[in-house]
């Protein structure tokens, strides 16, 4: 009987020791151009995250903190969702607290903003006894804390966010970091998180957190250059795409800055390289994301998707004996190449040159009917001579695709590439 009610009371004890957040500043804030709303918070209790921050794009954000009441994130955003200011959403909120944990409002600390710039804030009795406790707000931002080394860390807050430049998420994990710098809480730390709700949705949104953690401010920074970074990869894959080749590779270039060790990144970034007639580029990054986990060349290489690096001997070295003769056995198979489609031949002459075969690409793309004329198989052609060390015919070949189309980028940065090649020799 005893087991059974440990049993029953433990999940409410869990929830107890969780919702609590004695020691805590935060800052809530909204950007009324782009309607993103978020909550950068640090604790020295575990998973803050999980209780303290809410936010909604184009309606705005909430901390409830020291002795947190889980009901007021969502209610509070519902009432501003309904048309109600953030005093007049607290001030309901205060009244209908229910002593979650029976614990009232002396032990509520408050602060919420709306996506139009209005804020407020509310210490009770019991959170402003605490070391060191306050609050303050201005147009679009909210700052609030308990337990605190002493009013620099608010006022550290508030200066940070105001004047750091970038988007909402960089100036509300500046004020953090910035509260953290010069004190943070008397007590310690344990847990921080940074969330942003933009009206996009994912993967614009940040939701980040770390639960437990000796210096958990930056291992949280640490993890915003990891979002930061893929999303740059995302935005360099729009530029390519629309033919942007110098934005996508300073997006590029910027997302590897902040994230050069984490192998994803630079697989990615090293694709996107190629795409943009980058291939030295690509090579660099895919080398480091090789060397970091070689297990990333067994499942990467095989797709073709590293074509324009296939004749690099330093980019040979990582291709498997295995990865190399199942692209051979594939072109062995096809009896007349005139049977395959341009498609399969397009696919297979990207996996032959990447694993180092230029010759077998070279007569799947010979073929004389009409759909080996496009741009592509052109192009493909050109790096299969190139990779024979036939750059003339390679320079034929993108002229021939030049007349198809003389305002393609990819066409005219290629026959850049192979006449300032021939003119350095």
């Amino acid at each position: 009987m005893f087991k059974k009610a440990r049993l029953l009371w433990l999940p409410l004890l869990c929830a107890a020791f969780l919702s609590t957040a004695h020691a805590t500043y935060s800052i809530v804030a909204c950007d009324p151009k782009t309607r993103e709303c978020g909550v950068a918070v640090q604790t020295n209790n575990l998973a803050v995250g999980a209780s303290v921050p809410y936010a909604q794009a184009g309606v705005g954000a909430l901390a409830s903190q020291f002795e947190t009441n889980p009901m007021y994130g969502p209610r509070g955003l519902a009432l501003m969702a309904g048309g109600k200011g953030p005093e007049e959403t607290l001030q309901q909120l205060l009244r209908e607290d229910g002593n979650f944990e029976g614990e009232g409002i002396e032990a509520r600390q408050v602060g919420m903003v709306a996506v139009d710039g209005r804020a407020a804030f509310y210490t009770g009795k019991e959170a402003a006894d605490s070391n060191w406790a306050g609050a303050r707000s201005g147009a679009g931002y909210s700052v609030q804390g308990n337990g605190l080394a002493g009013p620099q860390v608010v006022d550290a807050m508030e200066r940070a966010f105001l004047d750091t430049p970038g988007s909402l998420s960089d100036r509300l994990l500046a004020a953090l970091v910035a509260g953290d710098a010069v004190g943070g809480q008397k007590t310690g730390r344990e847990s921080a998180a940074l969330l942003v709700r933009t009206p996009d949705g994912f993967p614009l949104d940040v939701d980040l957190r770390v639960d437990h953690s000796a210096n958990p401010v930056a291992e949280l920074v640490k993890l915003y250059n990891l979002q930061s970074a893929r999303q740059q990869l995302i935005e360099a894959g729009i530029a390519a795409n629309r033919g942007q080749f110098n934005q996508a590779k300073a997006s590029l270039v910027a997302a590897v800055a902040r994230a050069n060790d984490w192998p994803r990144v630079t697989i990615r970034a090293a694709k996107t390289a190629e795409q943009i007639e980058e291939p030295l580029l690509a090579l660099q990054y895919i080398t480091m994301a090789f060397s970091q986990n070689p297990a990333w060349a067994q499942e990467e290489i095989g797709a073709g998707d590293y074509a324009e690096v296939g004749a690099s001997p330093l980019f040979h070295r990582w291709v498997s004996r295995e990865q190399e003769q199942r692209a051979l056995e594939a072109y062995r198979k096809i009896s007349d190449p005139k049977q395959v489609s341009p498609e399969e031949r397009v696919d297979l002459s990207r996996k032959l040159l990447e694993v180092g075969h230029p010759q077998e690409a070279l007569v799947l793309l010979r073929q004389p009917d009409g759909a080996g004329q496009t741009i592509q198989f052109d192009l493909l052609r050109a790096q299969a001579y190139s990779a024979e060390g036939n750059d003339t015919a390679a320079l034929e070949q993108c002229m021939h695709a030049q007349k198809q189309d003389p305002q393609n980028l990819r066409v005219r940065l290629r026959i850049a590439q192979l006449k300032q090649k021939a003119d350095a020799r």
